[in-house]
Protein backbone atom coordinates (compact mmCIF):
# COMPACT_ATOMS: atom_id res chain seq x y z
CA UNK A 1 0.00 0.00 0.00
CA UNK A 2 1.22 3.76 -0.85
CA UNK A 3 2.11 5.70 2.64
CA UNK A 4 -0.47 8.51 2.74
CA UNK A 5 1.22 12.10 2.41
CA UNK A 6 -0.14 14.96 4.37
CA UNK A 7 0.25 18.37 3.80
CA UNK A 8 -0.05 21.35 6.52
CA UNK A 9 -0.23 25.07 5.03
CA UNK A 10 0.14 27.48 7.79
CA UNK A 11 0.70 31.17 8.19
CA UNK A 12 2.76 30.84 11.24
CA UNK A 13 4.56 28.17 12.94
CA UNK A 14 1.81 27.14 15.80
CA UNK A 15 -1.21 27.51 13.50
CA UNK A 16 -0.38 23.88 12.35
CA UNK A 17 -0.74 22.47 15.93
CA UNK A 18 -3.87 24.34 16.78
CA UNK A 19 -5.88 23.74 14.03
CA UNK A 20 -4.60 20.05 13.54
CA UNK A 21 -2.15 19.14 15.82
CA UNK A 22 -4.70 16.26 17.43
CA UNK A 23 -4.95 14.77 13.75
CA UNK A 24 -1.51 14.92 13.41
CA UNK A 25 -0.52 13.16 16.11
CA UNK A 26 -2.54 10.18 14.98
CA UNK A 27 -1.27 9.73 11.51
CA UNK A 28 1.72 7.51 12.94
CA UNK A 29 2.37 5.81 9.41
CA UNK A 30 1.44 9.03 6.98
CA UNK A 31 4.39 11.37 5.65
CA UNK A 32 3.98 14.82 7.36
CA UNK A 33 4.83 17.71 5.76
CA UNK A 34 4.15 21.46 7.27
CA UNK A 35 4.69 24.96 5.11
CA UNK A 36 5.00 28.13 7.17
CA UNK A 37 4.30 31.29 4.92
CA UNK A 38 7.13 33.15 7.56
CA UNK A 39 9.03 32.57 10.81
CA UNK A 40 10.69 35.40 12.36
CA UNK A 41 9.33 39.57 12.23
CA UNK A 42 9.44 42.75 14.25
CA UNK A 43 7.75 41.74 17.04
CA UNK A 44 10.08 41.41 19.52
CA UNK A 45 8.29 37.49 20.04
CA UNK A 46 8.99 36.80 16.68
CA UNK A 47 12.87 36.75 16.75
CA UNK A 48 13.70 34.25 13.83
CA UNK A 49 16.17 32.21 15.71
CA UNK A 50 13.91 31.21 18.26
CA UNK A 51 11.02 30.46 16.33
CA UNK A 52 13.34 28.74 13.52
CA UNK A 53 13.89 26.48 16.66
CA UNK A 54 10.43 26.08 18.02
CA UNK A 55 9.20 25.06 14.77
CA UNK A 56 12.03 22.21 14.60
CA UNK A 57 11.31 20.86 17.46
CA UNK A 58 7.30 21.09 16.30
CA UNK A 59 8.36 19.40 13.58
CA UNK A 60 10.04 16.62 14.82
CA UNK A 61 7.71 15.51 18.04
CA UNK A 62 5.10 14.99 15.28
CA UNK A 63 7.78 13.29 12.82
CA UNK A 64 7.27 15.36 10.17
CA UNK A 65 9.09 17.60 7.55
CA UNK A 66 8.92 21.18 7.49
CA UNK A 67 9.59 24.79 5.80
CA UNK A 68 8.90 28.40 5.74
CA UNK A 69 8.83 30.19 2.44
CA UNK A 70 9.45 33.94 3.95
CA UNK A 71 11.86 35.02 6.48
CA UNK A 72 10.68 37.71 8.85
CA UNK A 73 7.60 38.67 7.48
CA UNK A 74 5.15 37.93 10.61
CA UNK A 75 2.16 40.45 10.13
CA UNK A 76 3.43 41.31 6.77
CA UNK A 77 2.49 38.34 4.62
CA UNK A 78 -0.28 40.48 2.90
CA UNK A 79 2.99 42.74 1.53
CA UNK A 80 4.08 40.08 -0.66
CA UNK A 81 2.86 39.85 -4.12
CA UNK A 82 0.24 36.70 -4.69
CA UNK A 83 2.51 35.40 -7.54
CA UNK A 84 5.21 34.68 -5.01
CA UNK A 85 3.11 33.31 -2.65
CA UNK A 86 1.29 30.90 -4.73
CA UNK A 87 4.41 30.10 -7.05
CA UNK A 88 6.43 28.85 -3.92
CA UNK A 89 3.64 26.85 -2.52
CA UNK A 90 2.75 25.54 -6.34
CA UNK A 91 6.49 24.21 -5.85
CA UNK A 92 6.10 22.63 -2.54
CA UNK A 93 2.76 20.79 -3.77
CA UNK A 94 3.88 19.33 -6.54
CA UNK A 95 7.35 18.18 -5.19
CA UNK A 96 5.28 16.61 -2.09
CA UNK A 97 2.71 15.38 -4.27
CA UNK A 98 -0.14 15.19 -0.96
CA UNK A 99 -3.00 12.79 -0.49
CA UNK A 100 -4.48 15.15 2.06
CA UNK A 101 -4.08 18.80 1.95
CA UNK A 102 -5.14 21.51 5.27
CA UNK A 103 -4.94 25.07 4.91
CA UNK A 104 -5.63 27.63 7.98
CA UNK A 105 -9.41 29.38 7.51
CA UNK A 106 -9.45 32.47 6.59
CA UNK A 107 -10.01 34.50 9.91
CA UNK A 108 -9.01 38.06 10.16
CA UNK A 109 -5.55 38.46 10.41
CA UNK A 110 -3.84 39.72 7.29
CA UNK A 111 -1.44 36.57 7.13
CA UNK A 112 -4.37 34.50 7.79
CA UNK A 113 -6.32 36.05 4.57
CA UNK A 114 -3.12 35.57 2.42
CA UNK A 115 -2.11 32.43 3.09
CA UNK A 116 -5.75 31.10 2.87
CA UNK A 117 -6.16 32.87 -0.53
CA UNK A 118 -3.05 32.11 -2.37
CA UNK A 119 -3.20 28.38 -0.97
CA UNK A 120 -6.67 28.43 -2.53
CA UNK A 121 -5.21 29.49 -5.89
CA UNK A 122 -2.36 26.93 -5.68
CA UNK A 123 -5.05 24.21 -5.62
CA UNK A 124 -6.07 24.47 -9.15
CA UNK A 125 -6.09 21.14 -10.70
CA UNK A 126 -3.26 19.74 -12.13
CA UNK A 127 -2.22 17.60 -15.07
CA UNK A 128 -1.69 14.25 -13.40
CA UNK A 129 -2.20 14.95 -9.88
CA UNK A 130 -5.00 15.67 -7.50
CA UNK A 131 -5.14 15.49 -3.70
CA UNK A 132 -8.51 13.48 -2.37
CA UNK A 133 -9.08 15.36 0.15
CA UNK A 134 -8.52 19.16 1.23
CA UNK A 135 -10.02 20.75 4.08
CA UNK A 136 -9.59 24.18 6.45
CA UNK A 137 -8.79 23.98 9.93
CA UNK A 138 -9.45 26.35 12.73
CA UNK A 139 -8.09 29.34 14.41
CA UNK A 140 -8.86 29.50 17.96
CA UNK A 141 -10.00 33.06 17.23
CA UNK A 142 -13.15 31.89 15.20
CA UNK A 143 -14.85 31.54 18.78
CA UNK A 144 -15.82 35.43 18.09
CA UNK A 145 -18.66 34.24 16.21
CA UNK A 146 -18.32 36.83 13.14
CA UNK A 147 -16.50 34.81 11.41
CA UNK A 148 -17.77 32.85 8.24
CA UNK A 149 -16.50 29.36 7.09
CA UNK A 150 -17.38 27.83 4.10
CA UNK A 151 -17.42 23.68 3.70
CA UNK A 152 -19.20 20.37 5.09
CA UNK A 153 -18.16 20.01 8.82
CA UNK A 154 -15.54 17.15 9.39
CA UNK A 155 -14.52 16.01 13.24
CA UNK A 156 -11.66 14.22 14.77
CA UNK A 157 -11.83 12.82 17.66
CA UNK A 158 -8.66 13.76 20.24
CA UNK A 159 -9.42 12.61 23.17
CA UNK A 160 -6.66 10.70 23.86
CA UNK A 161 -3.75 13.14 22.56
CA UNK A 162 -5.56 16.38 24.15
CA UNK A 163 -2.38 17.09 26.74
CA UNK A 164 -0.22 15.92 23.63
CA UNK A 165 -1.87 18.96 21.77
CA UNK A 166 -1.46 21.09 24.38
CA UNK A 167 2.29 19.95 25.26
CA UNK A 168 3.22 20.29 21.64
CA UNK A 169 1.81 24.36 21.25
CA UNK A 170 3.34 24.78 24.79
CA UNK A 171 6.75 24.02 22.92
CA UNK A 172 5.82 27.57 21.04
CA UNK A 173 7.17 29.06 24.44
CA UNK A 174 7.40 32.43 22.70
CA UNK A 175 3.56 32.11 21.23
CA UNK A 176 1.63 31.59 24.69
CA UNK A 177 -0.43 34.05 25.72
CA UNK A 178 -2.64 34.82 28.77
CA UNK A 179 -5.86 34.96 29.31
CA UNK A 180 -8.60 36.65 27.81
CA UNK A 181 -6.26 35.42 25.00
CA UNK A 182 -7.34 31.66 24.09
CA UNK A 183 -3.77 30.70 23.09
CA UNK A 184 -2.70 28.92 25.96
CA UNK A 185 -3.94 25.26 27.18
CA UNK A 186 -7.01 26.56 28.91
CA UNK A 187 -8.24 28.28 25.13
CA UNK A 188 -6.82 24.50 23.41
CA UNK A 189 -9.31 22.75 25.64
CA UNK A 190 -11.75 24.71 25.76
CA UNK A 191 -12.17 25.14 21.74
CA UNK A 192 -11.62 21.16 21.90
CA UNK A 193 -14.51 20.99 24.28
CA UNK A 194 -16.78 22.57 22.43
CA UNK A 195 -15.86 20.83 19.06
CA UNK A 196 -15.99 17.32 21.24
CA UNK A 197 -20.00 18.85 22.46
CA UNK A 198 -20.59 19.07 18.53
CA UNK A 199 -19.54 15.08 17.81
CA UNK A 200 -20.16 13.47 20.73
CA UNK A 201 -16.91 13.01 22.03
CA UNK A 202 -14.93 14.58 25.02
CA UNK A 203 -12.18 16.83 22.56
CA UNK A 204 -12.30 16.99 18.93
CA UNK A 205 -10.65 19.34 15.97
CA UNK A 206 -13.37 20.63 13.27
CA UNK A 207 -12.56 20.99 9.60
CA UNK A 208 -14.42 22.44 6.91
CA UNK A 209 -14.37 19.94 3.71
CA UNK A 210 -13.36 21.87 0.55
CA UNK A 211 -12.89 18.93 -1.44
CA UNK A 212 -13.33 15.24 -0.87
CA UNK A 213 -12.54 12.29 -3.72
CA UNK A 214 -14.89 9.60 -2.89
CA UNK A 215 -13.30 5.60 -2.79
Amino acid sequence: MNTKRILVIAPHADDEVLGCGGYLLHQLHALKKVVVGTIGGMDVRQDFKKRKEEFELVCHKLEASGSWLFQDMDAMLDTIPCRELITSLDYEIDRFRPDEIFINYRSRHQDHVKMYDCAMASLRLREGYRPKFVALYEYPFITNGTDSVDGGKAYHDITDVISEKVHLFNLYESQVRKAPSPLNEEGIRSLAHIRGLECGCKYAEKFYVQKMMMA
